[in-house]
């Protein structure tokens, strides 16, 4: 059997009535539980069993359930337990014989109770402990409604940051893409060069299952590998003919150039590496500090092998463009003295109608600067 006793007096608490569950076999005490409460603004639902009051829980919901600690059929820590099952922000209030306080004491943490009271209480206790569970059950309502609004916030705000960050790469690549394409203007012999080493060099990475901002960098170190040259004298960079002993020491020092120019570009990472790196061989025969194995950064030692394919691959003014299969060949003849074999071995599975896509995206973006 229920009841509901509707109370209207306000003392104070600043939103829709807290509704109060009390469970009770004895029907006598649930009506003085009632009277008791009837001075503070709550709404009073009464049940005389531990079931009735669980299928309540399904059909609404409670700020606090008050239980008796005795009750047949299921007592009320059994009880009060399958209420923080079902409404964990619930507040639990057993109440129970002096006598019982033992009991009630060793399990109030397994259950998870706000309070217990004894029986027989002072006058206004009760009405007290209600008060503060109902408070209690507003604050962990708004704290969830709270930390809900924040997490959408929060999913707002990582999606306007990752739309930012595309943005700024965006705009950063174009940068570059036009500092680059002004080196390559000047140097008609490796047309468009850099661009297509970047693409090249992506996509060996990836064969390689690097990702993230590893595979930016060596896309973008790639892309600039030779940035340096803007520190190498003219009369030595287009010098139509042979370079000397040492004009061929002023070209080298390209790399440390480039790596100086973009060594205080912080979001540049170890893309600055590869341009440092990139003349480097796998035997330490390299320049300019003869590195050797795994001591050259992985984005240069993927650089070395696209850097030879693509010279060999592309027209030059004193050849034209070799078949890709003998670029494969030259390659292979020198995995371990000027390449890694790890890096060698992923390029030879990319399919060349892959490449020659990347080739066809290069001449398409620039058709209108030739």
């Amino acid at each position: 059997m229920s009841q509901e006793t509707k109370l209207h007096v306000d003392t104070g608490i600043s939103r829709n009535r807290p509704v109060i569950l009390v469970v009770d076999d004895e029907e006598p005490l649930l009506r003085v539980i009632s009277r008791e409460l009837s001075s503070v603004p709550v709404d009073v639902v009464t049940s005389s069993s531990p079931m009735e009051a669980l299928g309540l829980l399904e059909t609404r919901e409670f700020d606090v359930v008050v239980s008796d600690l005795r009750m047949p059929g299921m007592d009320g820590i059994a009880f009060l337990e399958q209420v923080r099952q079902r409404s964990p922000n619930t507040q639990r209030i057993l109440i129970s014989a002096y006598a019982e306080m033992h009991d009630a004491v060793q399990v109030i943490n397994r259950v998870g109770l706000f309070s217990f009271t004894t029986k027989p209480w002072e006058p206004g206790d009760l009405r007290e402990v209600v008060l503060r569970a109902a408070r209690q059950h507003q604050i962990l309502v708004e704290n969830e409604k709270l930390t809900g609004e924040i997490r959408v916030k929060n999913t707002e705000l990582e999606d306007l940051t990752r739309n930012l960050e595309i943005e700024v790469q965006s705009r950063t690549t174009s940068l570059l893409l036009g500092m680059v394409n002004a080196l390559d203007l000047r140097d008609t012999e490796t047309h468009w060069h850099s661009r297509r080493v970047a693409l090249f060099a992506r996509r060996l990475a990836e064969e390689l299952d690097i990702g993230g901002d590893a595979l930016l960098h060596i896309e973008r170190g790639s892309l600039l590998h030779d940035v340096g040259k803007i520190g190498v004298s003219d009369t030595i960079l287009l010098k139509p003919g042979k370079l000397t002993d040492e004009e061929w020491v002023e070209m080298r020092k390209h790399s440390e150039y480039g790596y100086r120019i973009l060594e205080k570009i912080e979001f540049l990472g170890d893309a600055r590496l590869l341009v440092w790196q990139h003349h480097e061989r796998w035997d330490g025969k390299g320049y300019p500090n003869g590195l050797a194995g795994e001591e050259i950064h992985i984005g240069a030692r993927i650089f070395a092998v696209i850097d030879t394919y693509d010279a060999m691959t592309s027209d030059r003014p004193y050849r034209k463009a070799l078949p890709h299969e003998t670029a494969l060949e030259e390659i292979s003849r020198n995995v371990g003295s000027q390449f890694d074999p790890k890096v060698v071995e992923a390029w030879q599975r990319i399919e060349q109608d892959g490449l020659q896509r990347l080739r066809s995206r290069v001449e398409e973006e620039h058709a209108g600067l030739d």
